[in-house]
């Protein structure tokens, strides 16, 4: 049967394709991470139901990074800002508090984060040029673990159709990094006793998660070049029982390798944000893990 030349067939198709193209097609959900640590334990909970941007390029310190123009249009987009908060990333302070409180989450405000002890902190000159503890809040899989809780509540309120798919994702997520965090703690438990030193004050969650033994740091933030008397300081403490120096891939530390060869130190590359080549949260921990144990393991008998 045929009506003005189209038959029923046909006609039924075209309505399907009408319906079809009168259901709004529903855009994915735009989460900016601060930094790339916070990208990727997002990137764990969204799965392919969001898109993840990361706002800081790799080498950009996170003091004090200007903001182009296209990072504020992707600011004032994003259904979901993930940052850690003032003490880390100072610069983001002013923009987002143009945004309305529902589309951010403040890592460092989380309700149950884990800090380093530092009353029973083993290393020297615990000065600190953040404001508060130590920012670095995602150097514990545990912390990393509620981050991930708070986005996929956060999500599931954005998106409830999703919502089982997003806290199955963090759930997940969990459990990986516990069995990471018990591989780490037996992986690093021959190396706690070794005395070292790290390029800046930053890495006090995984030192204190795991028991390490960090007895000073070069300087408090990359951006600050030590002073005379610190480096004095420090070559006095390393001299005493040091057995690494850590620097870190983005920034040169003159001086560095002449103070690790006239006190007979190994030097260590450690990265707490990960290069282009770690893609996942517990590939950023196994090789932080793995650059202290290549670093101190065999050396506890000097």
């Amino acid at each position: 049967m045929r009506y003005c030349g189209v038959s029923l067939q046909q006609g039924v198709v075209l309505i399907g394709l009408a319906l079809l193209l009168a259901v709004p097609v529903q855009a994915k959900l735009q989460i900016v991470a601060s930094v790339k640590p916070l990208a990727l334990i997002a990137q764990e909970v969204v799965g392919d139901q969001a898109d993840v941007v990361t706002l800081l390029p790799i080498t950009a310190s996170p003091h004090d990074y200007p903001l182009k123009v296209s990072d504020h249009k992707r600011l004032s987009a994003a259904d979901v800002v993930l940052w850690v908060g003032p003490e880390l990333e100072s610069f983001l302070a002013r923009p987002l508090g143009n945004l309305p409180p529902e589309r951010l989450i403040t890592s460092y405000q989380l309700p149950g984060l884990y800090w380093p002890d530092e009353a029973t902190s083993n290393h020297h000159h615990h000065a600190h040029a953040h404001a508060g503890r130590d920012p670095h809040i995602w150097l514990d899989p545990r912390n990393a673990v509620l981050i991930s809780q708070a986005l996929a509540a956060r999500l599931a309120e954005l998106q409830p159709e999703s919502a089982p798919l997003f806290r199955a994702n963090a759930q997940r997520f969990a459990a990986a990094a516990q069995l990471l965090d018990q591989q780490l703690a037996q992986q690093l438990a021959p190396v706690r006793k070794v005395g070292f030193a790290v390029y800046h004050e930053g890495y006090g969650h995984f030192v204190g998660r795991y028991g390490l033994h960090q007895l000073a740091y070069v300087t408090y933030t990359p951006e600050r070049r030590p002073g005379a008397k610190h480096m004095q300081e420090l070559r006095e403490v390393l001299g005493k029982e040091g057995k690494c120096l850590f620097m870190e891939p983005y920034y040169s530390a003159q001086g560095m390798d002449e103070l690790a060869r006239t006190l007979n130190l190994r030097i260590g590359l450690l990265d707490p944000i990960g290069e282009r080549q770690v893609s996942s949260y517990n590939q950023l921990l196994e090789q932080l893990g793995q650059s202290f144990l290549t670093c101190l393991a065999d050396r506890g008998d000097r």
